[in-house]
C-alpha cells in the first residue's frame, strides 16, 4: 500500500505534494493502527480463568444432566408397578408421582430423550471451545496464525476424547447401571424434577410425540405404549434359573417355578393314577367290608363300579362312610354312599382340569379315553405333585419316584413321565409317543418284556429291574458313558440282559 501511494504522488504535480503525504501518513497509521487492534481484540478475546472454570464447569453439569435423564429412563423403564403400588399404600412420597409415569411412559420417555438430546448438544458446543482455552497457552510461543491453528486442532483431538469419555462413562454407564440395579430408589428420586422439564418443553415433547408416532404408523406398525420388559415362557425360564445361580432363590424354589411353567403343557392321561393301579370297589359292597377294605389300604377315596371300571357310577369318600357309621342306620352299601364323579377326557390340559375341579368343588375326576371307557382317576394331588413334588393321592396308587444312586446310575419307577426323565437325566424321548418311561421301554423292546432286558439310550443304558405282570414297574438307569469307553452304546438296538 505504500508502494502504491508513492508512485501515485510522483505521477501528480507537485502542488498536490503535501496532501498526499498526509494521506501516505494517513493510510500507513491506519494499517500500522489495524494490526494494533486485530492484536488487541485477539487479547481481548481471550478468556480469563474464571471464564475457563465457568466453562468447565458448565460441561460437568451438562454430562450431569445427561447421565440424570438416562437415569429416569432406565427407572421408569424397570421399576415394578407392583412395588409402587405398594408404597403408594404405605404412603410413600413421592410414589404416586412414578405411578404416572409407569402408567402412561410416552410422555416420560420423551421428555427423558429431549433432555438427553439438548444436553449432548450442549455438550459439544462448549466442550471444544473450553478445551481450547486450556490448551492456548502451551503454544503462546508459537506464531500468532500458527498458534490459533495448533491450539484449535489440539482441541478437537482431546475434546473428542475427553468430551467422549465422560459422555460415555458418567453421562450413560454410570446413570444407566444404578437406574437398572436401584430402580424403585431412583424412579423415587428422578420423578418430579422431569415432571417439571416435562411441563416446561411440554409443546415440543407433544410434537414429538406426534412425530414419532407418524413415522411408526407410516412403516406399517402400531405403537403399543408399553415400554415394559415383556418376556417370553423360555426368556422367563432362563431369568429364574440365573436367580438360583445367583442365590436370589432357593434350589427347590426354581425346580417349582420350572414345574408350574410345564404345568399347562401337561393332560389329564400324563399325571393321572393309570387304571391298572387303581384301587375300586363294587357298588355292592356292605359298609362293614367298605371300612376294612379302605382301613387296610389307607385310602381316604375309592371309585364305585357296577360291572367292572368303564362302568364307574361315583366316587366313595372315607368321610361319607365314618357319617354313615356314626348316624347307626340300617344296612348301606357303596353305591348308596358315592358321590357323583367328574368325568375329563385324557386329553384335557392339566390347568383346565384344575379348573373344572374348582368349578364343581371336587377334587378327584374320572379319565375317560377315546372309546369311552376308564383311563384312569386323576386327583387334586396328583395334580399338586406336578408343581410341589409328591404328596401321595390318597387312592394307594404307586409312588413314580427317580431314586438316584451314589455311583450317578438310578432307579426309576415305570410310572414316571418320560417328561421328567428327559428333564432330569438330560435325554430326548418322544414324549408325544411314550406318555411314561416303562412305556418308552416296552416299545423299544418291542415284544413281551422280561427282567433284565436292556436297550440303549443317548449314551446310557437302561434295564428293567422289575415286572408287574406285563407293565414295566422299575428301570435301571446307568451314568452316561463316552461312545469311545463302550462302542456298543453307538447303536441303539434292544437286547436281552
Amino acid at each position: 500500500m505504500v508502494a502504491f501511494v508513492t508512485l501515485t504522488r510522483k505521477a501528480q504535480p507537485r502542488r498536490h505534494d503535501s496532501a498526499k503525504k498526509r494521506f501516505v501518513v494517513f493510510v500507513s497509521s491506519c494499517f500500522r493502527g489495524g494490526i494494533c487492534y486485530s492484536h488487541f481484540r485477539r487479547v481481548e478475546m481471550e478468556p480469563s480463568l474464571a471464564g475457563i472454570l465457568w466453562r468447565l464447569a458448565g460441561v460437568l453439569a451438562l454430562v450431569f444432566a445427561n447421565g440424570f435423564f438416562v437415569a429416569a429412563e432406565f427407572s421408569i423403564v424397570t421399576v415394578r408397578k407392583t412395588r409402587i403400588d405398594q408404597l403408594i399404600a404405605e404412603g410413600h412420597s413421592g410414589a404416586r408421582a412414578v405411578r404416572r409415569a409407569v402408567t402412561a411412559p410416552d410422555r416420560y420417555i420423551a421428555a427423558t430423550q429431549l433432555g438427553i438430546t439438548m444436553a449432548s448438544l450442549g455438550l459439544g458446543w462448549i466442550g471444544e471451545p473450553a478445551l481450547a482455552s486450556l490448551l492456548q497457552p502451551t503454544v503462546a510461543f508459537l506464531p500468532a496464525h500458527v498458534a490459533d491453528t495448533t491450539a484449535h486442532s489440539l482441541a478437537v483431538a482431546l475434546a473428542f476424547a475427553v468430551i467422549t469419555s465422560l459422555h460415555i462413562v458418567l453421562g450413560e454407564l454410570a446413570p444407566k447401571t444404578i437406574a437398572l440395579e436401584r430402580s424403585e430408589a431412583t424412579a423415587l428420586l428422578v420423578v418430579k424434577p422431569t415432571e417439571l422439564f416435562m411441563k416446561a418443553f411440554w409443546p415440543f415433547i407433544r410434537l414429538l410425540n406426534g412425530t414419532g408416532q407418524a413415522v411408526v404408523n407410516l412403516l406399517g406398525m402400531r405403537g403399543s405404549g408399553r415400554h415394559g420388559l415383556v418376556h417370553s415362557e423360555q426368556e422367563l425360564k432362563m431369568l429364574v434359573t440365573a436367580s438360583q445361580e445367583a442365590g436370589v432363590l432357593e434350589e427347590q424354589e426354581e425346580q417349582m417355578l420350572h414345574r408350574v411353567f410345564g404345568f399347562a403343557d401337561l393332560a389329564a392321561g400324563q399325571v393321572m393314577v393309570p387304571r391298572t393301579e387303581l384301587a375300586a370297589v363294587a357298588a355292592d359292597t356292605p359298609r362293614e367290608a367298605l371300612i376294612e377294605q379302605m382301613a387296610r389300604g389307607g385310602y381316604s377315596r375309592l371309585p364305585v363300579y357296577r360291572q367292572d371300571l368303564d362302568d364307574v357310577i361315583g366316587i366313595l369318600h372315607a368321610t361319607d362312610l365314618l357319617k354313615a357309621m356314626a348316624s347307626g342306620g340300617g344296612p348301606v352299601n357303596a353305591a348308596a354312599l358315592a358321590r357323583e364323579a367328574l368325568t375329563v377326557p385324557e386329553t384335557l390340559s392339566a390347568d383346565n382340569v384344575l379348573a373344572e375341579m374348582r368349578r364343581r368343588g371336587v377334587r378327584e375326576a374320572l379319565v375317560i379315553d377315546e372309546y369311552g371307557g376308564t383311563a384312569g382317576l386323576v386327583t387334586f394331588e396328583s395334580l399338586m405333585e406336578r408343581i410341589v413334588g409328591n404328596l401321595g393321592s390318597g387312592f394307594g396308587s404307586a409312588k413314580a419316584l427317580i431314586n438316584v444312586l451314589a455311583d450317578g446310575s438310578a432307579e426309576i419307577d415305570g410310572l414316571v413321565l418320560a417328561a421328567d426323565v428327559n428333564e432330569q437325566f438330560q435325554l430326548h424321548i418322544d414324549q408325544a409317543t411314550y406318555t411314561t418311561v416303562g412305556g418308552y421301554v416296552l416299545g423299544r423292546l418291542g415284544r413281551r418284556p422280561r427282567v433284565g432286558d436292556t436297550i440303549d439310550v443317548e449314551g446310557r443304558r437302561m434295564r428293567i429291574d422289575a415286572l408287574d405282570g406285563l407293565r414295566v414297574a422299575k428301570v435301571w438307569l446307568s451314568k452316561r458313558e463316552s461312545p469311545a469307553s463302550n462302542p456298543a452304546l453307538n447303536h441303539h438296538e434292544g437286547h436281552k440282559g
